[in-house]
């Protein structure tokens, strides 16, 4: 694992003290140019990281008159020797040869006026080293085939040292290899999974980027990767400090150790992840999801909880006080002011009922039991019954006109759903005209759909809001700096029931001047003379 370390870190300072340590061994990144000894026998390990060569560790045996000691030493009544063209390195040094020695055949040679049956072999296939057997002649009491068998045994031996010094310098590195195939797997996964999945290292730096965290934060693997994450990812610190780190795998049973929460601000736009670590060897991995939506769907939660109570207290402090003011005194007050209080516990009733009802429907669209159904009916009648209702709850400051086409064909769809529809629409565009002015309701058909437009001539809606209006719990004044008050689900249910009744709504609005909401209706299939008849 060092060795393995050194390379994918990239600290060169480290490859050189652990070659250093190891007895002829080269550390190199380079795919060729390795300093070694001329005719040295060599093995190679390629050193492999995600399918591609980081670097190689070299294993050599100089092929030098130590070599030839050492040979010589194992065997008895011979001596080993090494021959490189004209020259024959023995234990004592190199003796320059008359002759060309033949490989296959036994033969008499003088050496340093000794005479010797020697026999050769080359060490490997292009390898221009041979390895050389010597036995005096005198002393030679078989045949020269046994030994050449043990000039055999010998380049066999030196064969099994290589591969022994290159394996035992590096055992890592070759389980590396052996396992690539499960390493790729496992990285085949990590791109197609889910979750952001990101490694950091003990020194900060950040080795993995899977494609899935750079779909949700939007910032590039190649410009992240190998670089700190302090310096690539905004508030990492903070985020450090607050984000559990498990033991291992599995280690987030514990409620100490449960996933945080976290914003995180990239070119100005916030996104909230779920981000849990667990330790390795060699740094930190990270997982995390995005919850952005989540999270402001909880603060709009948070805020109709507020709202609700806010908008449940009002008509419930009014009701409450008419009717102790009706029990207690009664008797005393003048009819009108009678009057005037049964008024307003009928109107906060109202109230209440709406905003029940609002609940009770916003519920129903999101379990999907909401019952609407699809027959004709006549716009023109639930027209003028809304402009007539709203009629009755504003004063004079405020005036509600309908314009509408002069025939008019059946709209197909829920007539008590399009009637809430409208009533809401009218609601609002009461509410939000608070200096009164004149509200119209227009409705107008083509050949496919008849159009319901509410005008006003209101505050108007900022044009940042107006794709967020149809949200569900979205207020546009939702501090009440302007005194408006609402749960937030009108225009939310509003949407949800043009919808369901294979309708379409929007909106047009410039800030200080007003709005128009409109929503379409299919027409009924119309009946001619000829196919009624």
């Amino acid at each position: 694992m060092p060795v393995q370390r050194a390379f994918v870190k990239g600290g060169e300072s480290e490859l050189a003290r652990i070659q250093r340590t190891k007895l002829n061994v080269v550390l190199t990144r380079k795919p060729s140019g390795a300093k070694l000894p001329p005719n040295a026998g060599t093995r190679i390990v390629e050193v492999l990281s995600a399918g591609r060569r980081i670097g190689r560790v070299i294993a050599f045996v100089p092929l030098d008159r130590h070599l030839a000691a050492r040979l010589t030493g194992t065997t008895t009544g011979q001596q080993v020797a090494l021959k490189n063209g004209g020259v024959l390195i023995e234990q004592n040094g190199p003796v320059r040869l008359q002759s060309r020695l033949p490989l296959a055949n036994a033969r008499d040679l003088l050496v340093g006026g000794t005479s010797y049956r020697v026999v050769a072999t080359r060490l490997g296939e292009g390898h221009a080293v041979e390895l050389v057997a010597l036995k005096r002649s005198s002393a030679i009491a078989g045949d020269a085939n046994a030994a050449r068998w043990r000039v055999i045994g010998a380049g066999f031996g030196l064969i099994a040292a290589l591969l022994t010094i290159a394996y035992a310098v590096a055992p890592a590195i070759a389980k590396n290899r052996l396992t690539r195939q499960e390493r790729d797997q496992a990285e085949r996964v990590l791109a197609h999974v889910g979750d952001g999945i990101f490694l950091v290292d003990l020194d900060g730096v950040i080795r993995l980027w899977n494609p899935a965290a750079e779909a949700i934060t939007g910032l590039r693997a190649d410009s992240i990767r190998g670089r700190p994450a302090q310096e690539t990812i905004p508030g990492w610190n903070a985020i450090t400090a607050i984000v559990p780190v498990a033991a291992k795998p599995g280690g987030m049973h514990d409620a100490s150790s449960s996933a945080e929460t976290v914003p995180l601000d990239i070119a100005g736009r916030e996104i909230w992840l779920s981000i849990v670590g667990v330790a390795l060897a060699d740094g930190t991995v990270y997982a995390f999801r995005d919850v952005t939506r989540e999270r402001r769907l909880e603060d709009q939660r948070s805020e109709f909880v507020a709202t609700i109570s806010h908008e449940l207290r009002t008509p419930l402090a009014s009701l409450h006080g008419a009717a102790l003011t009706l029990r207690e005194h009664g008797q005393q007050l003048s009819p009108q002011t009678q009057h005037d209080l049964l008024d307003m516990i009928a109107g906060q009733s109202r109230r209440l009922a709406d905003l029940i009802e609002e609940i009770l429907v916003a519920g129903q669209l999101d379990s999907g039991s909401l019952h609407v159904v699809s027959e004709p009916f006549d716009p023109e009648e639930l027209v003028w019954a809304t402009a007539a209702a709203a009629r009755v709850r504003v004063d004079e400051s405020m005036q509600i006109d309908v314009s509408m086409s002069t025939v008019l064909p059946m709209v197909r769809g829920d007539a008590r759903r399009t009637r809430q529809v409208l009533s809401n629409l009218v609601d609002n565009a009461i509410k939000y005209s608070p200096d009164g002015g004149r509200i119209e309701l227009i409705v107008d058909a083509d050949e496919d759909y008849v159009r319901f437009s509410i005008r006003d001539e209101g505050i108007g809606i900022p044009l940042g809001e107006q794709k967020r209006i149809f949200d569900k719990f979205y207020r546009l004044d939702p501090d009440q700096r302007r005194g408006i008050g609402g749960s937030g689900l009108g225009l939310y249910i509003c949407q949800a029931l043009v919808r369901s009744m294979n309708g379409r709504i929007h909106v047009e609005s410039d800030p200080g001047e007003g709005a128009v909401f409109t929503f379409e209706l299919p027409v009924a299939e119309r009946i001619t003379a000829t196919s009624a008849a």
